[in-house]
């Protein structure tokens, strides 16, 4: 998850901007964000009100919700003190995002080959994590290396997911199953800003503030996208599948 703790907006260095954009699209920037950030609530609620009836893998994306928040918020303070260590929470987040994800898929009971890949691929995105932050990048820079690598593990694993829901045919109605959806959002949102992560770190080096606002836009969309499929996740989550309606 994109957050304060990596948000490339809220720690640009201090310059002029290299391009002037108009002041409508900066404001809808910064709407979209907010609303991102307020639309997480929606899906933590609706986690909170259907808790008996979460499968152990729903009530592990609950967690991650509100680590998010939690490393959101940690960030958002650390800026303030000592911004020189916002970026570092944001790699930490990194890798624990990975790991509740992988833990994630762990728990589904309905890929029983899957607790014997997860076991190989966490523990080596984990050392890949710790490479790219100590040799291949800085620990003082957003981790571009480790957020590719997450989008590729984690894209790679979601169509293993749609292949077994569609060999299920007690499955009727595919929007309507949590782990479809929770899937889903994944794939959207990785892919939506794998591209992101791979330019950050020149739009900041360049202090380009017209690039970070698109950077944050692009985000926020995906991020509004992404907390929408989760909230329809937990709403399905211990109902009964529905027939489709005739046509």
């Amino acid at each position: 998850m994109y957050n304060t703790a990596s948000n490339p907006g809220s720690s640009r260095a201090a310059a002029p901007p290299a391009r002037s954009i108009p002041p409508w699209l900066v404001s809808c920037a910064e709407y979209l964000e907010q609303a991102a950030k307020g639309l997480v609530l929606v899906p933590l609620g609706l986690a909170g009100g259907r808790w008996p009836r979460l499968s152990p893998a729903l009530r592990r994306l609950a967690g991650y919700l509100l680590v998010a928040e939690a490393a959101g918020l940690t960030a958002g303070v650390t800026a303030l003190y000592r911004p020189r260590w916002q970026l570092a929470i944001g790699q930490g987040f990194t890798l624990i995002e990975t790991l509740f994800f992988c833990r994630i898929y762990y728990l589904t009971p309905r890929l029983p080959l899957w607790p014997r890949l997860i076991v190989w691929l966490a523990p080596l995105f984990t050392l890949f994590a710790l490479f790219a932050t100590f040799y291949l990048e800085d620990i003082q820079q957003v981790n571009a290396c480790t957020h590719v690598g997450q989008s590729g593990l984690l894209i790679a694993l979601a169509p293993l997911c749609f292949e077994q829901l569609l060999r299920e045919l007690q499955i009727i109605r595919l929007e309507h199953d949590p782990l479809f959806l929770v899937s889903a959002a994944v794939v959207l949102y990785f892919s939506g800003t794998i591209l992101l992560y791979g330019f950050i770190n020149y739009f900041l080096t360049a202090h380009d503030y017209a690039g970070n606002r698109v950077i944050c836009t692009i985000h926020s969309i995906v991020s509004l996208i992404q907390y929408s499929f989760f909230a329809l996740a937990f709403w399905y989550a211990g109902r009964l599948p529905q027939a489709p309606s005739p046509s």
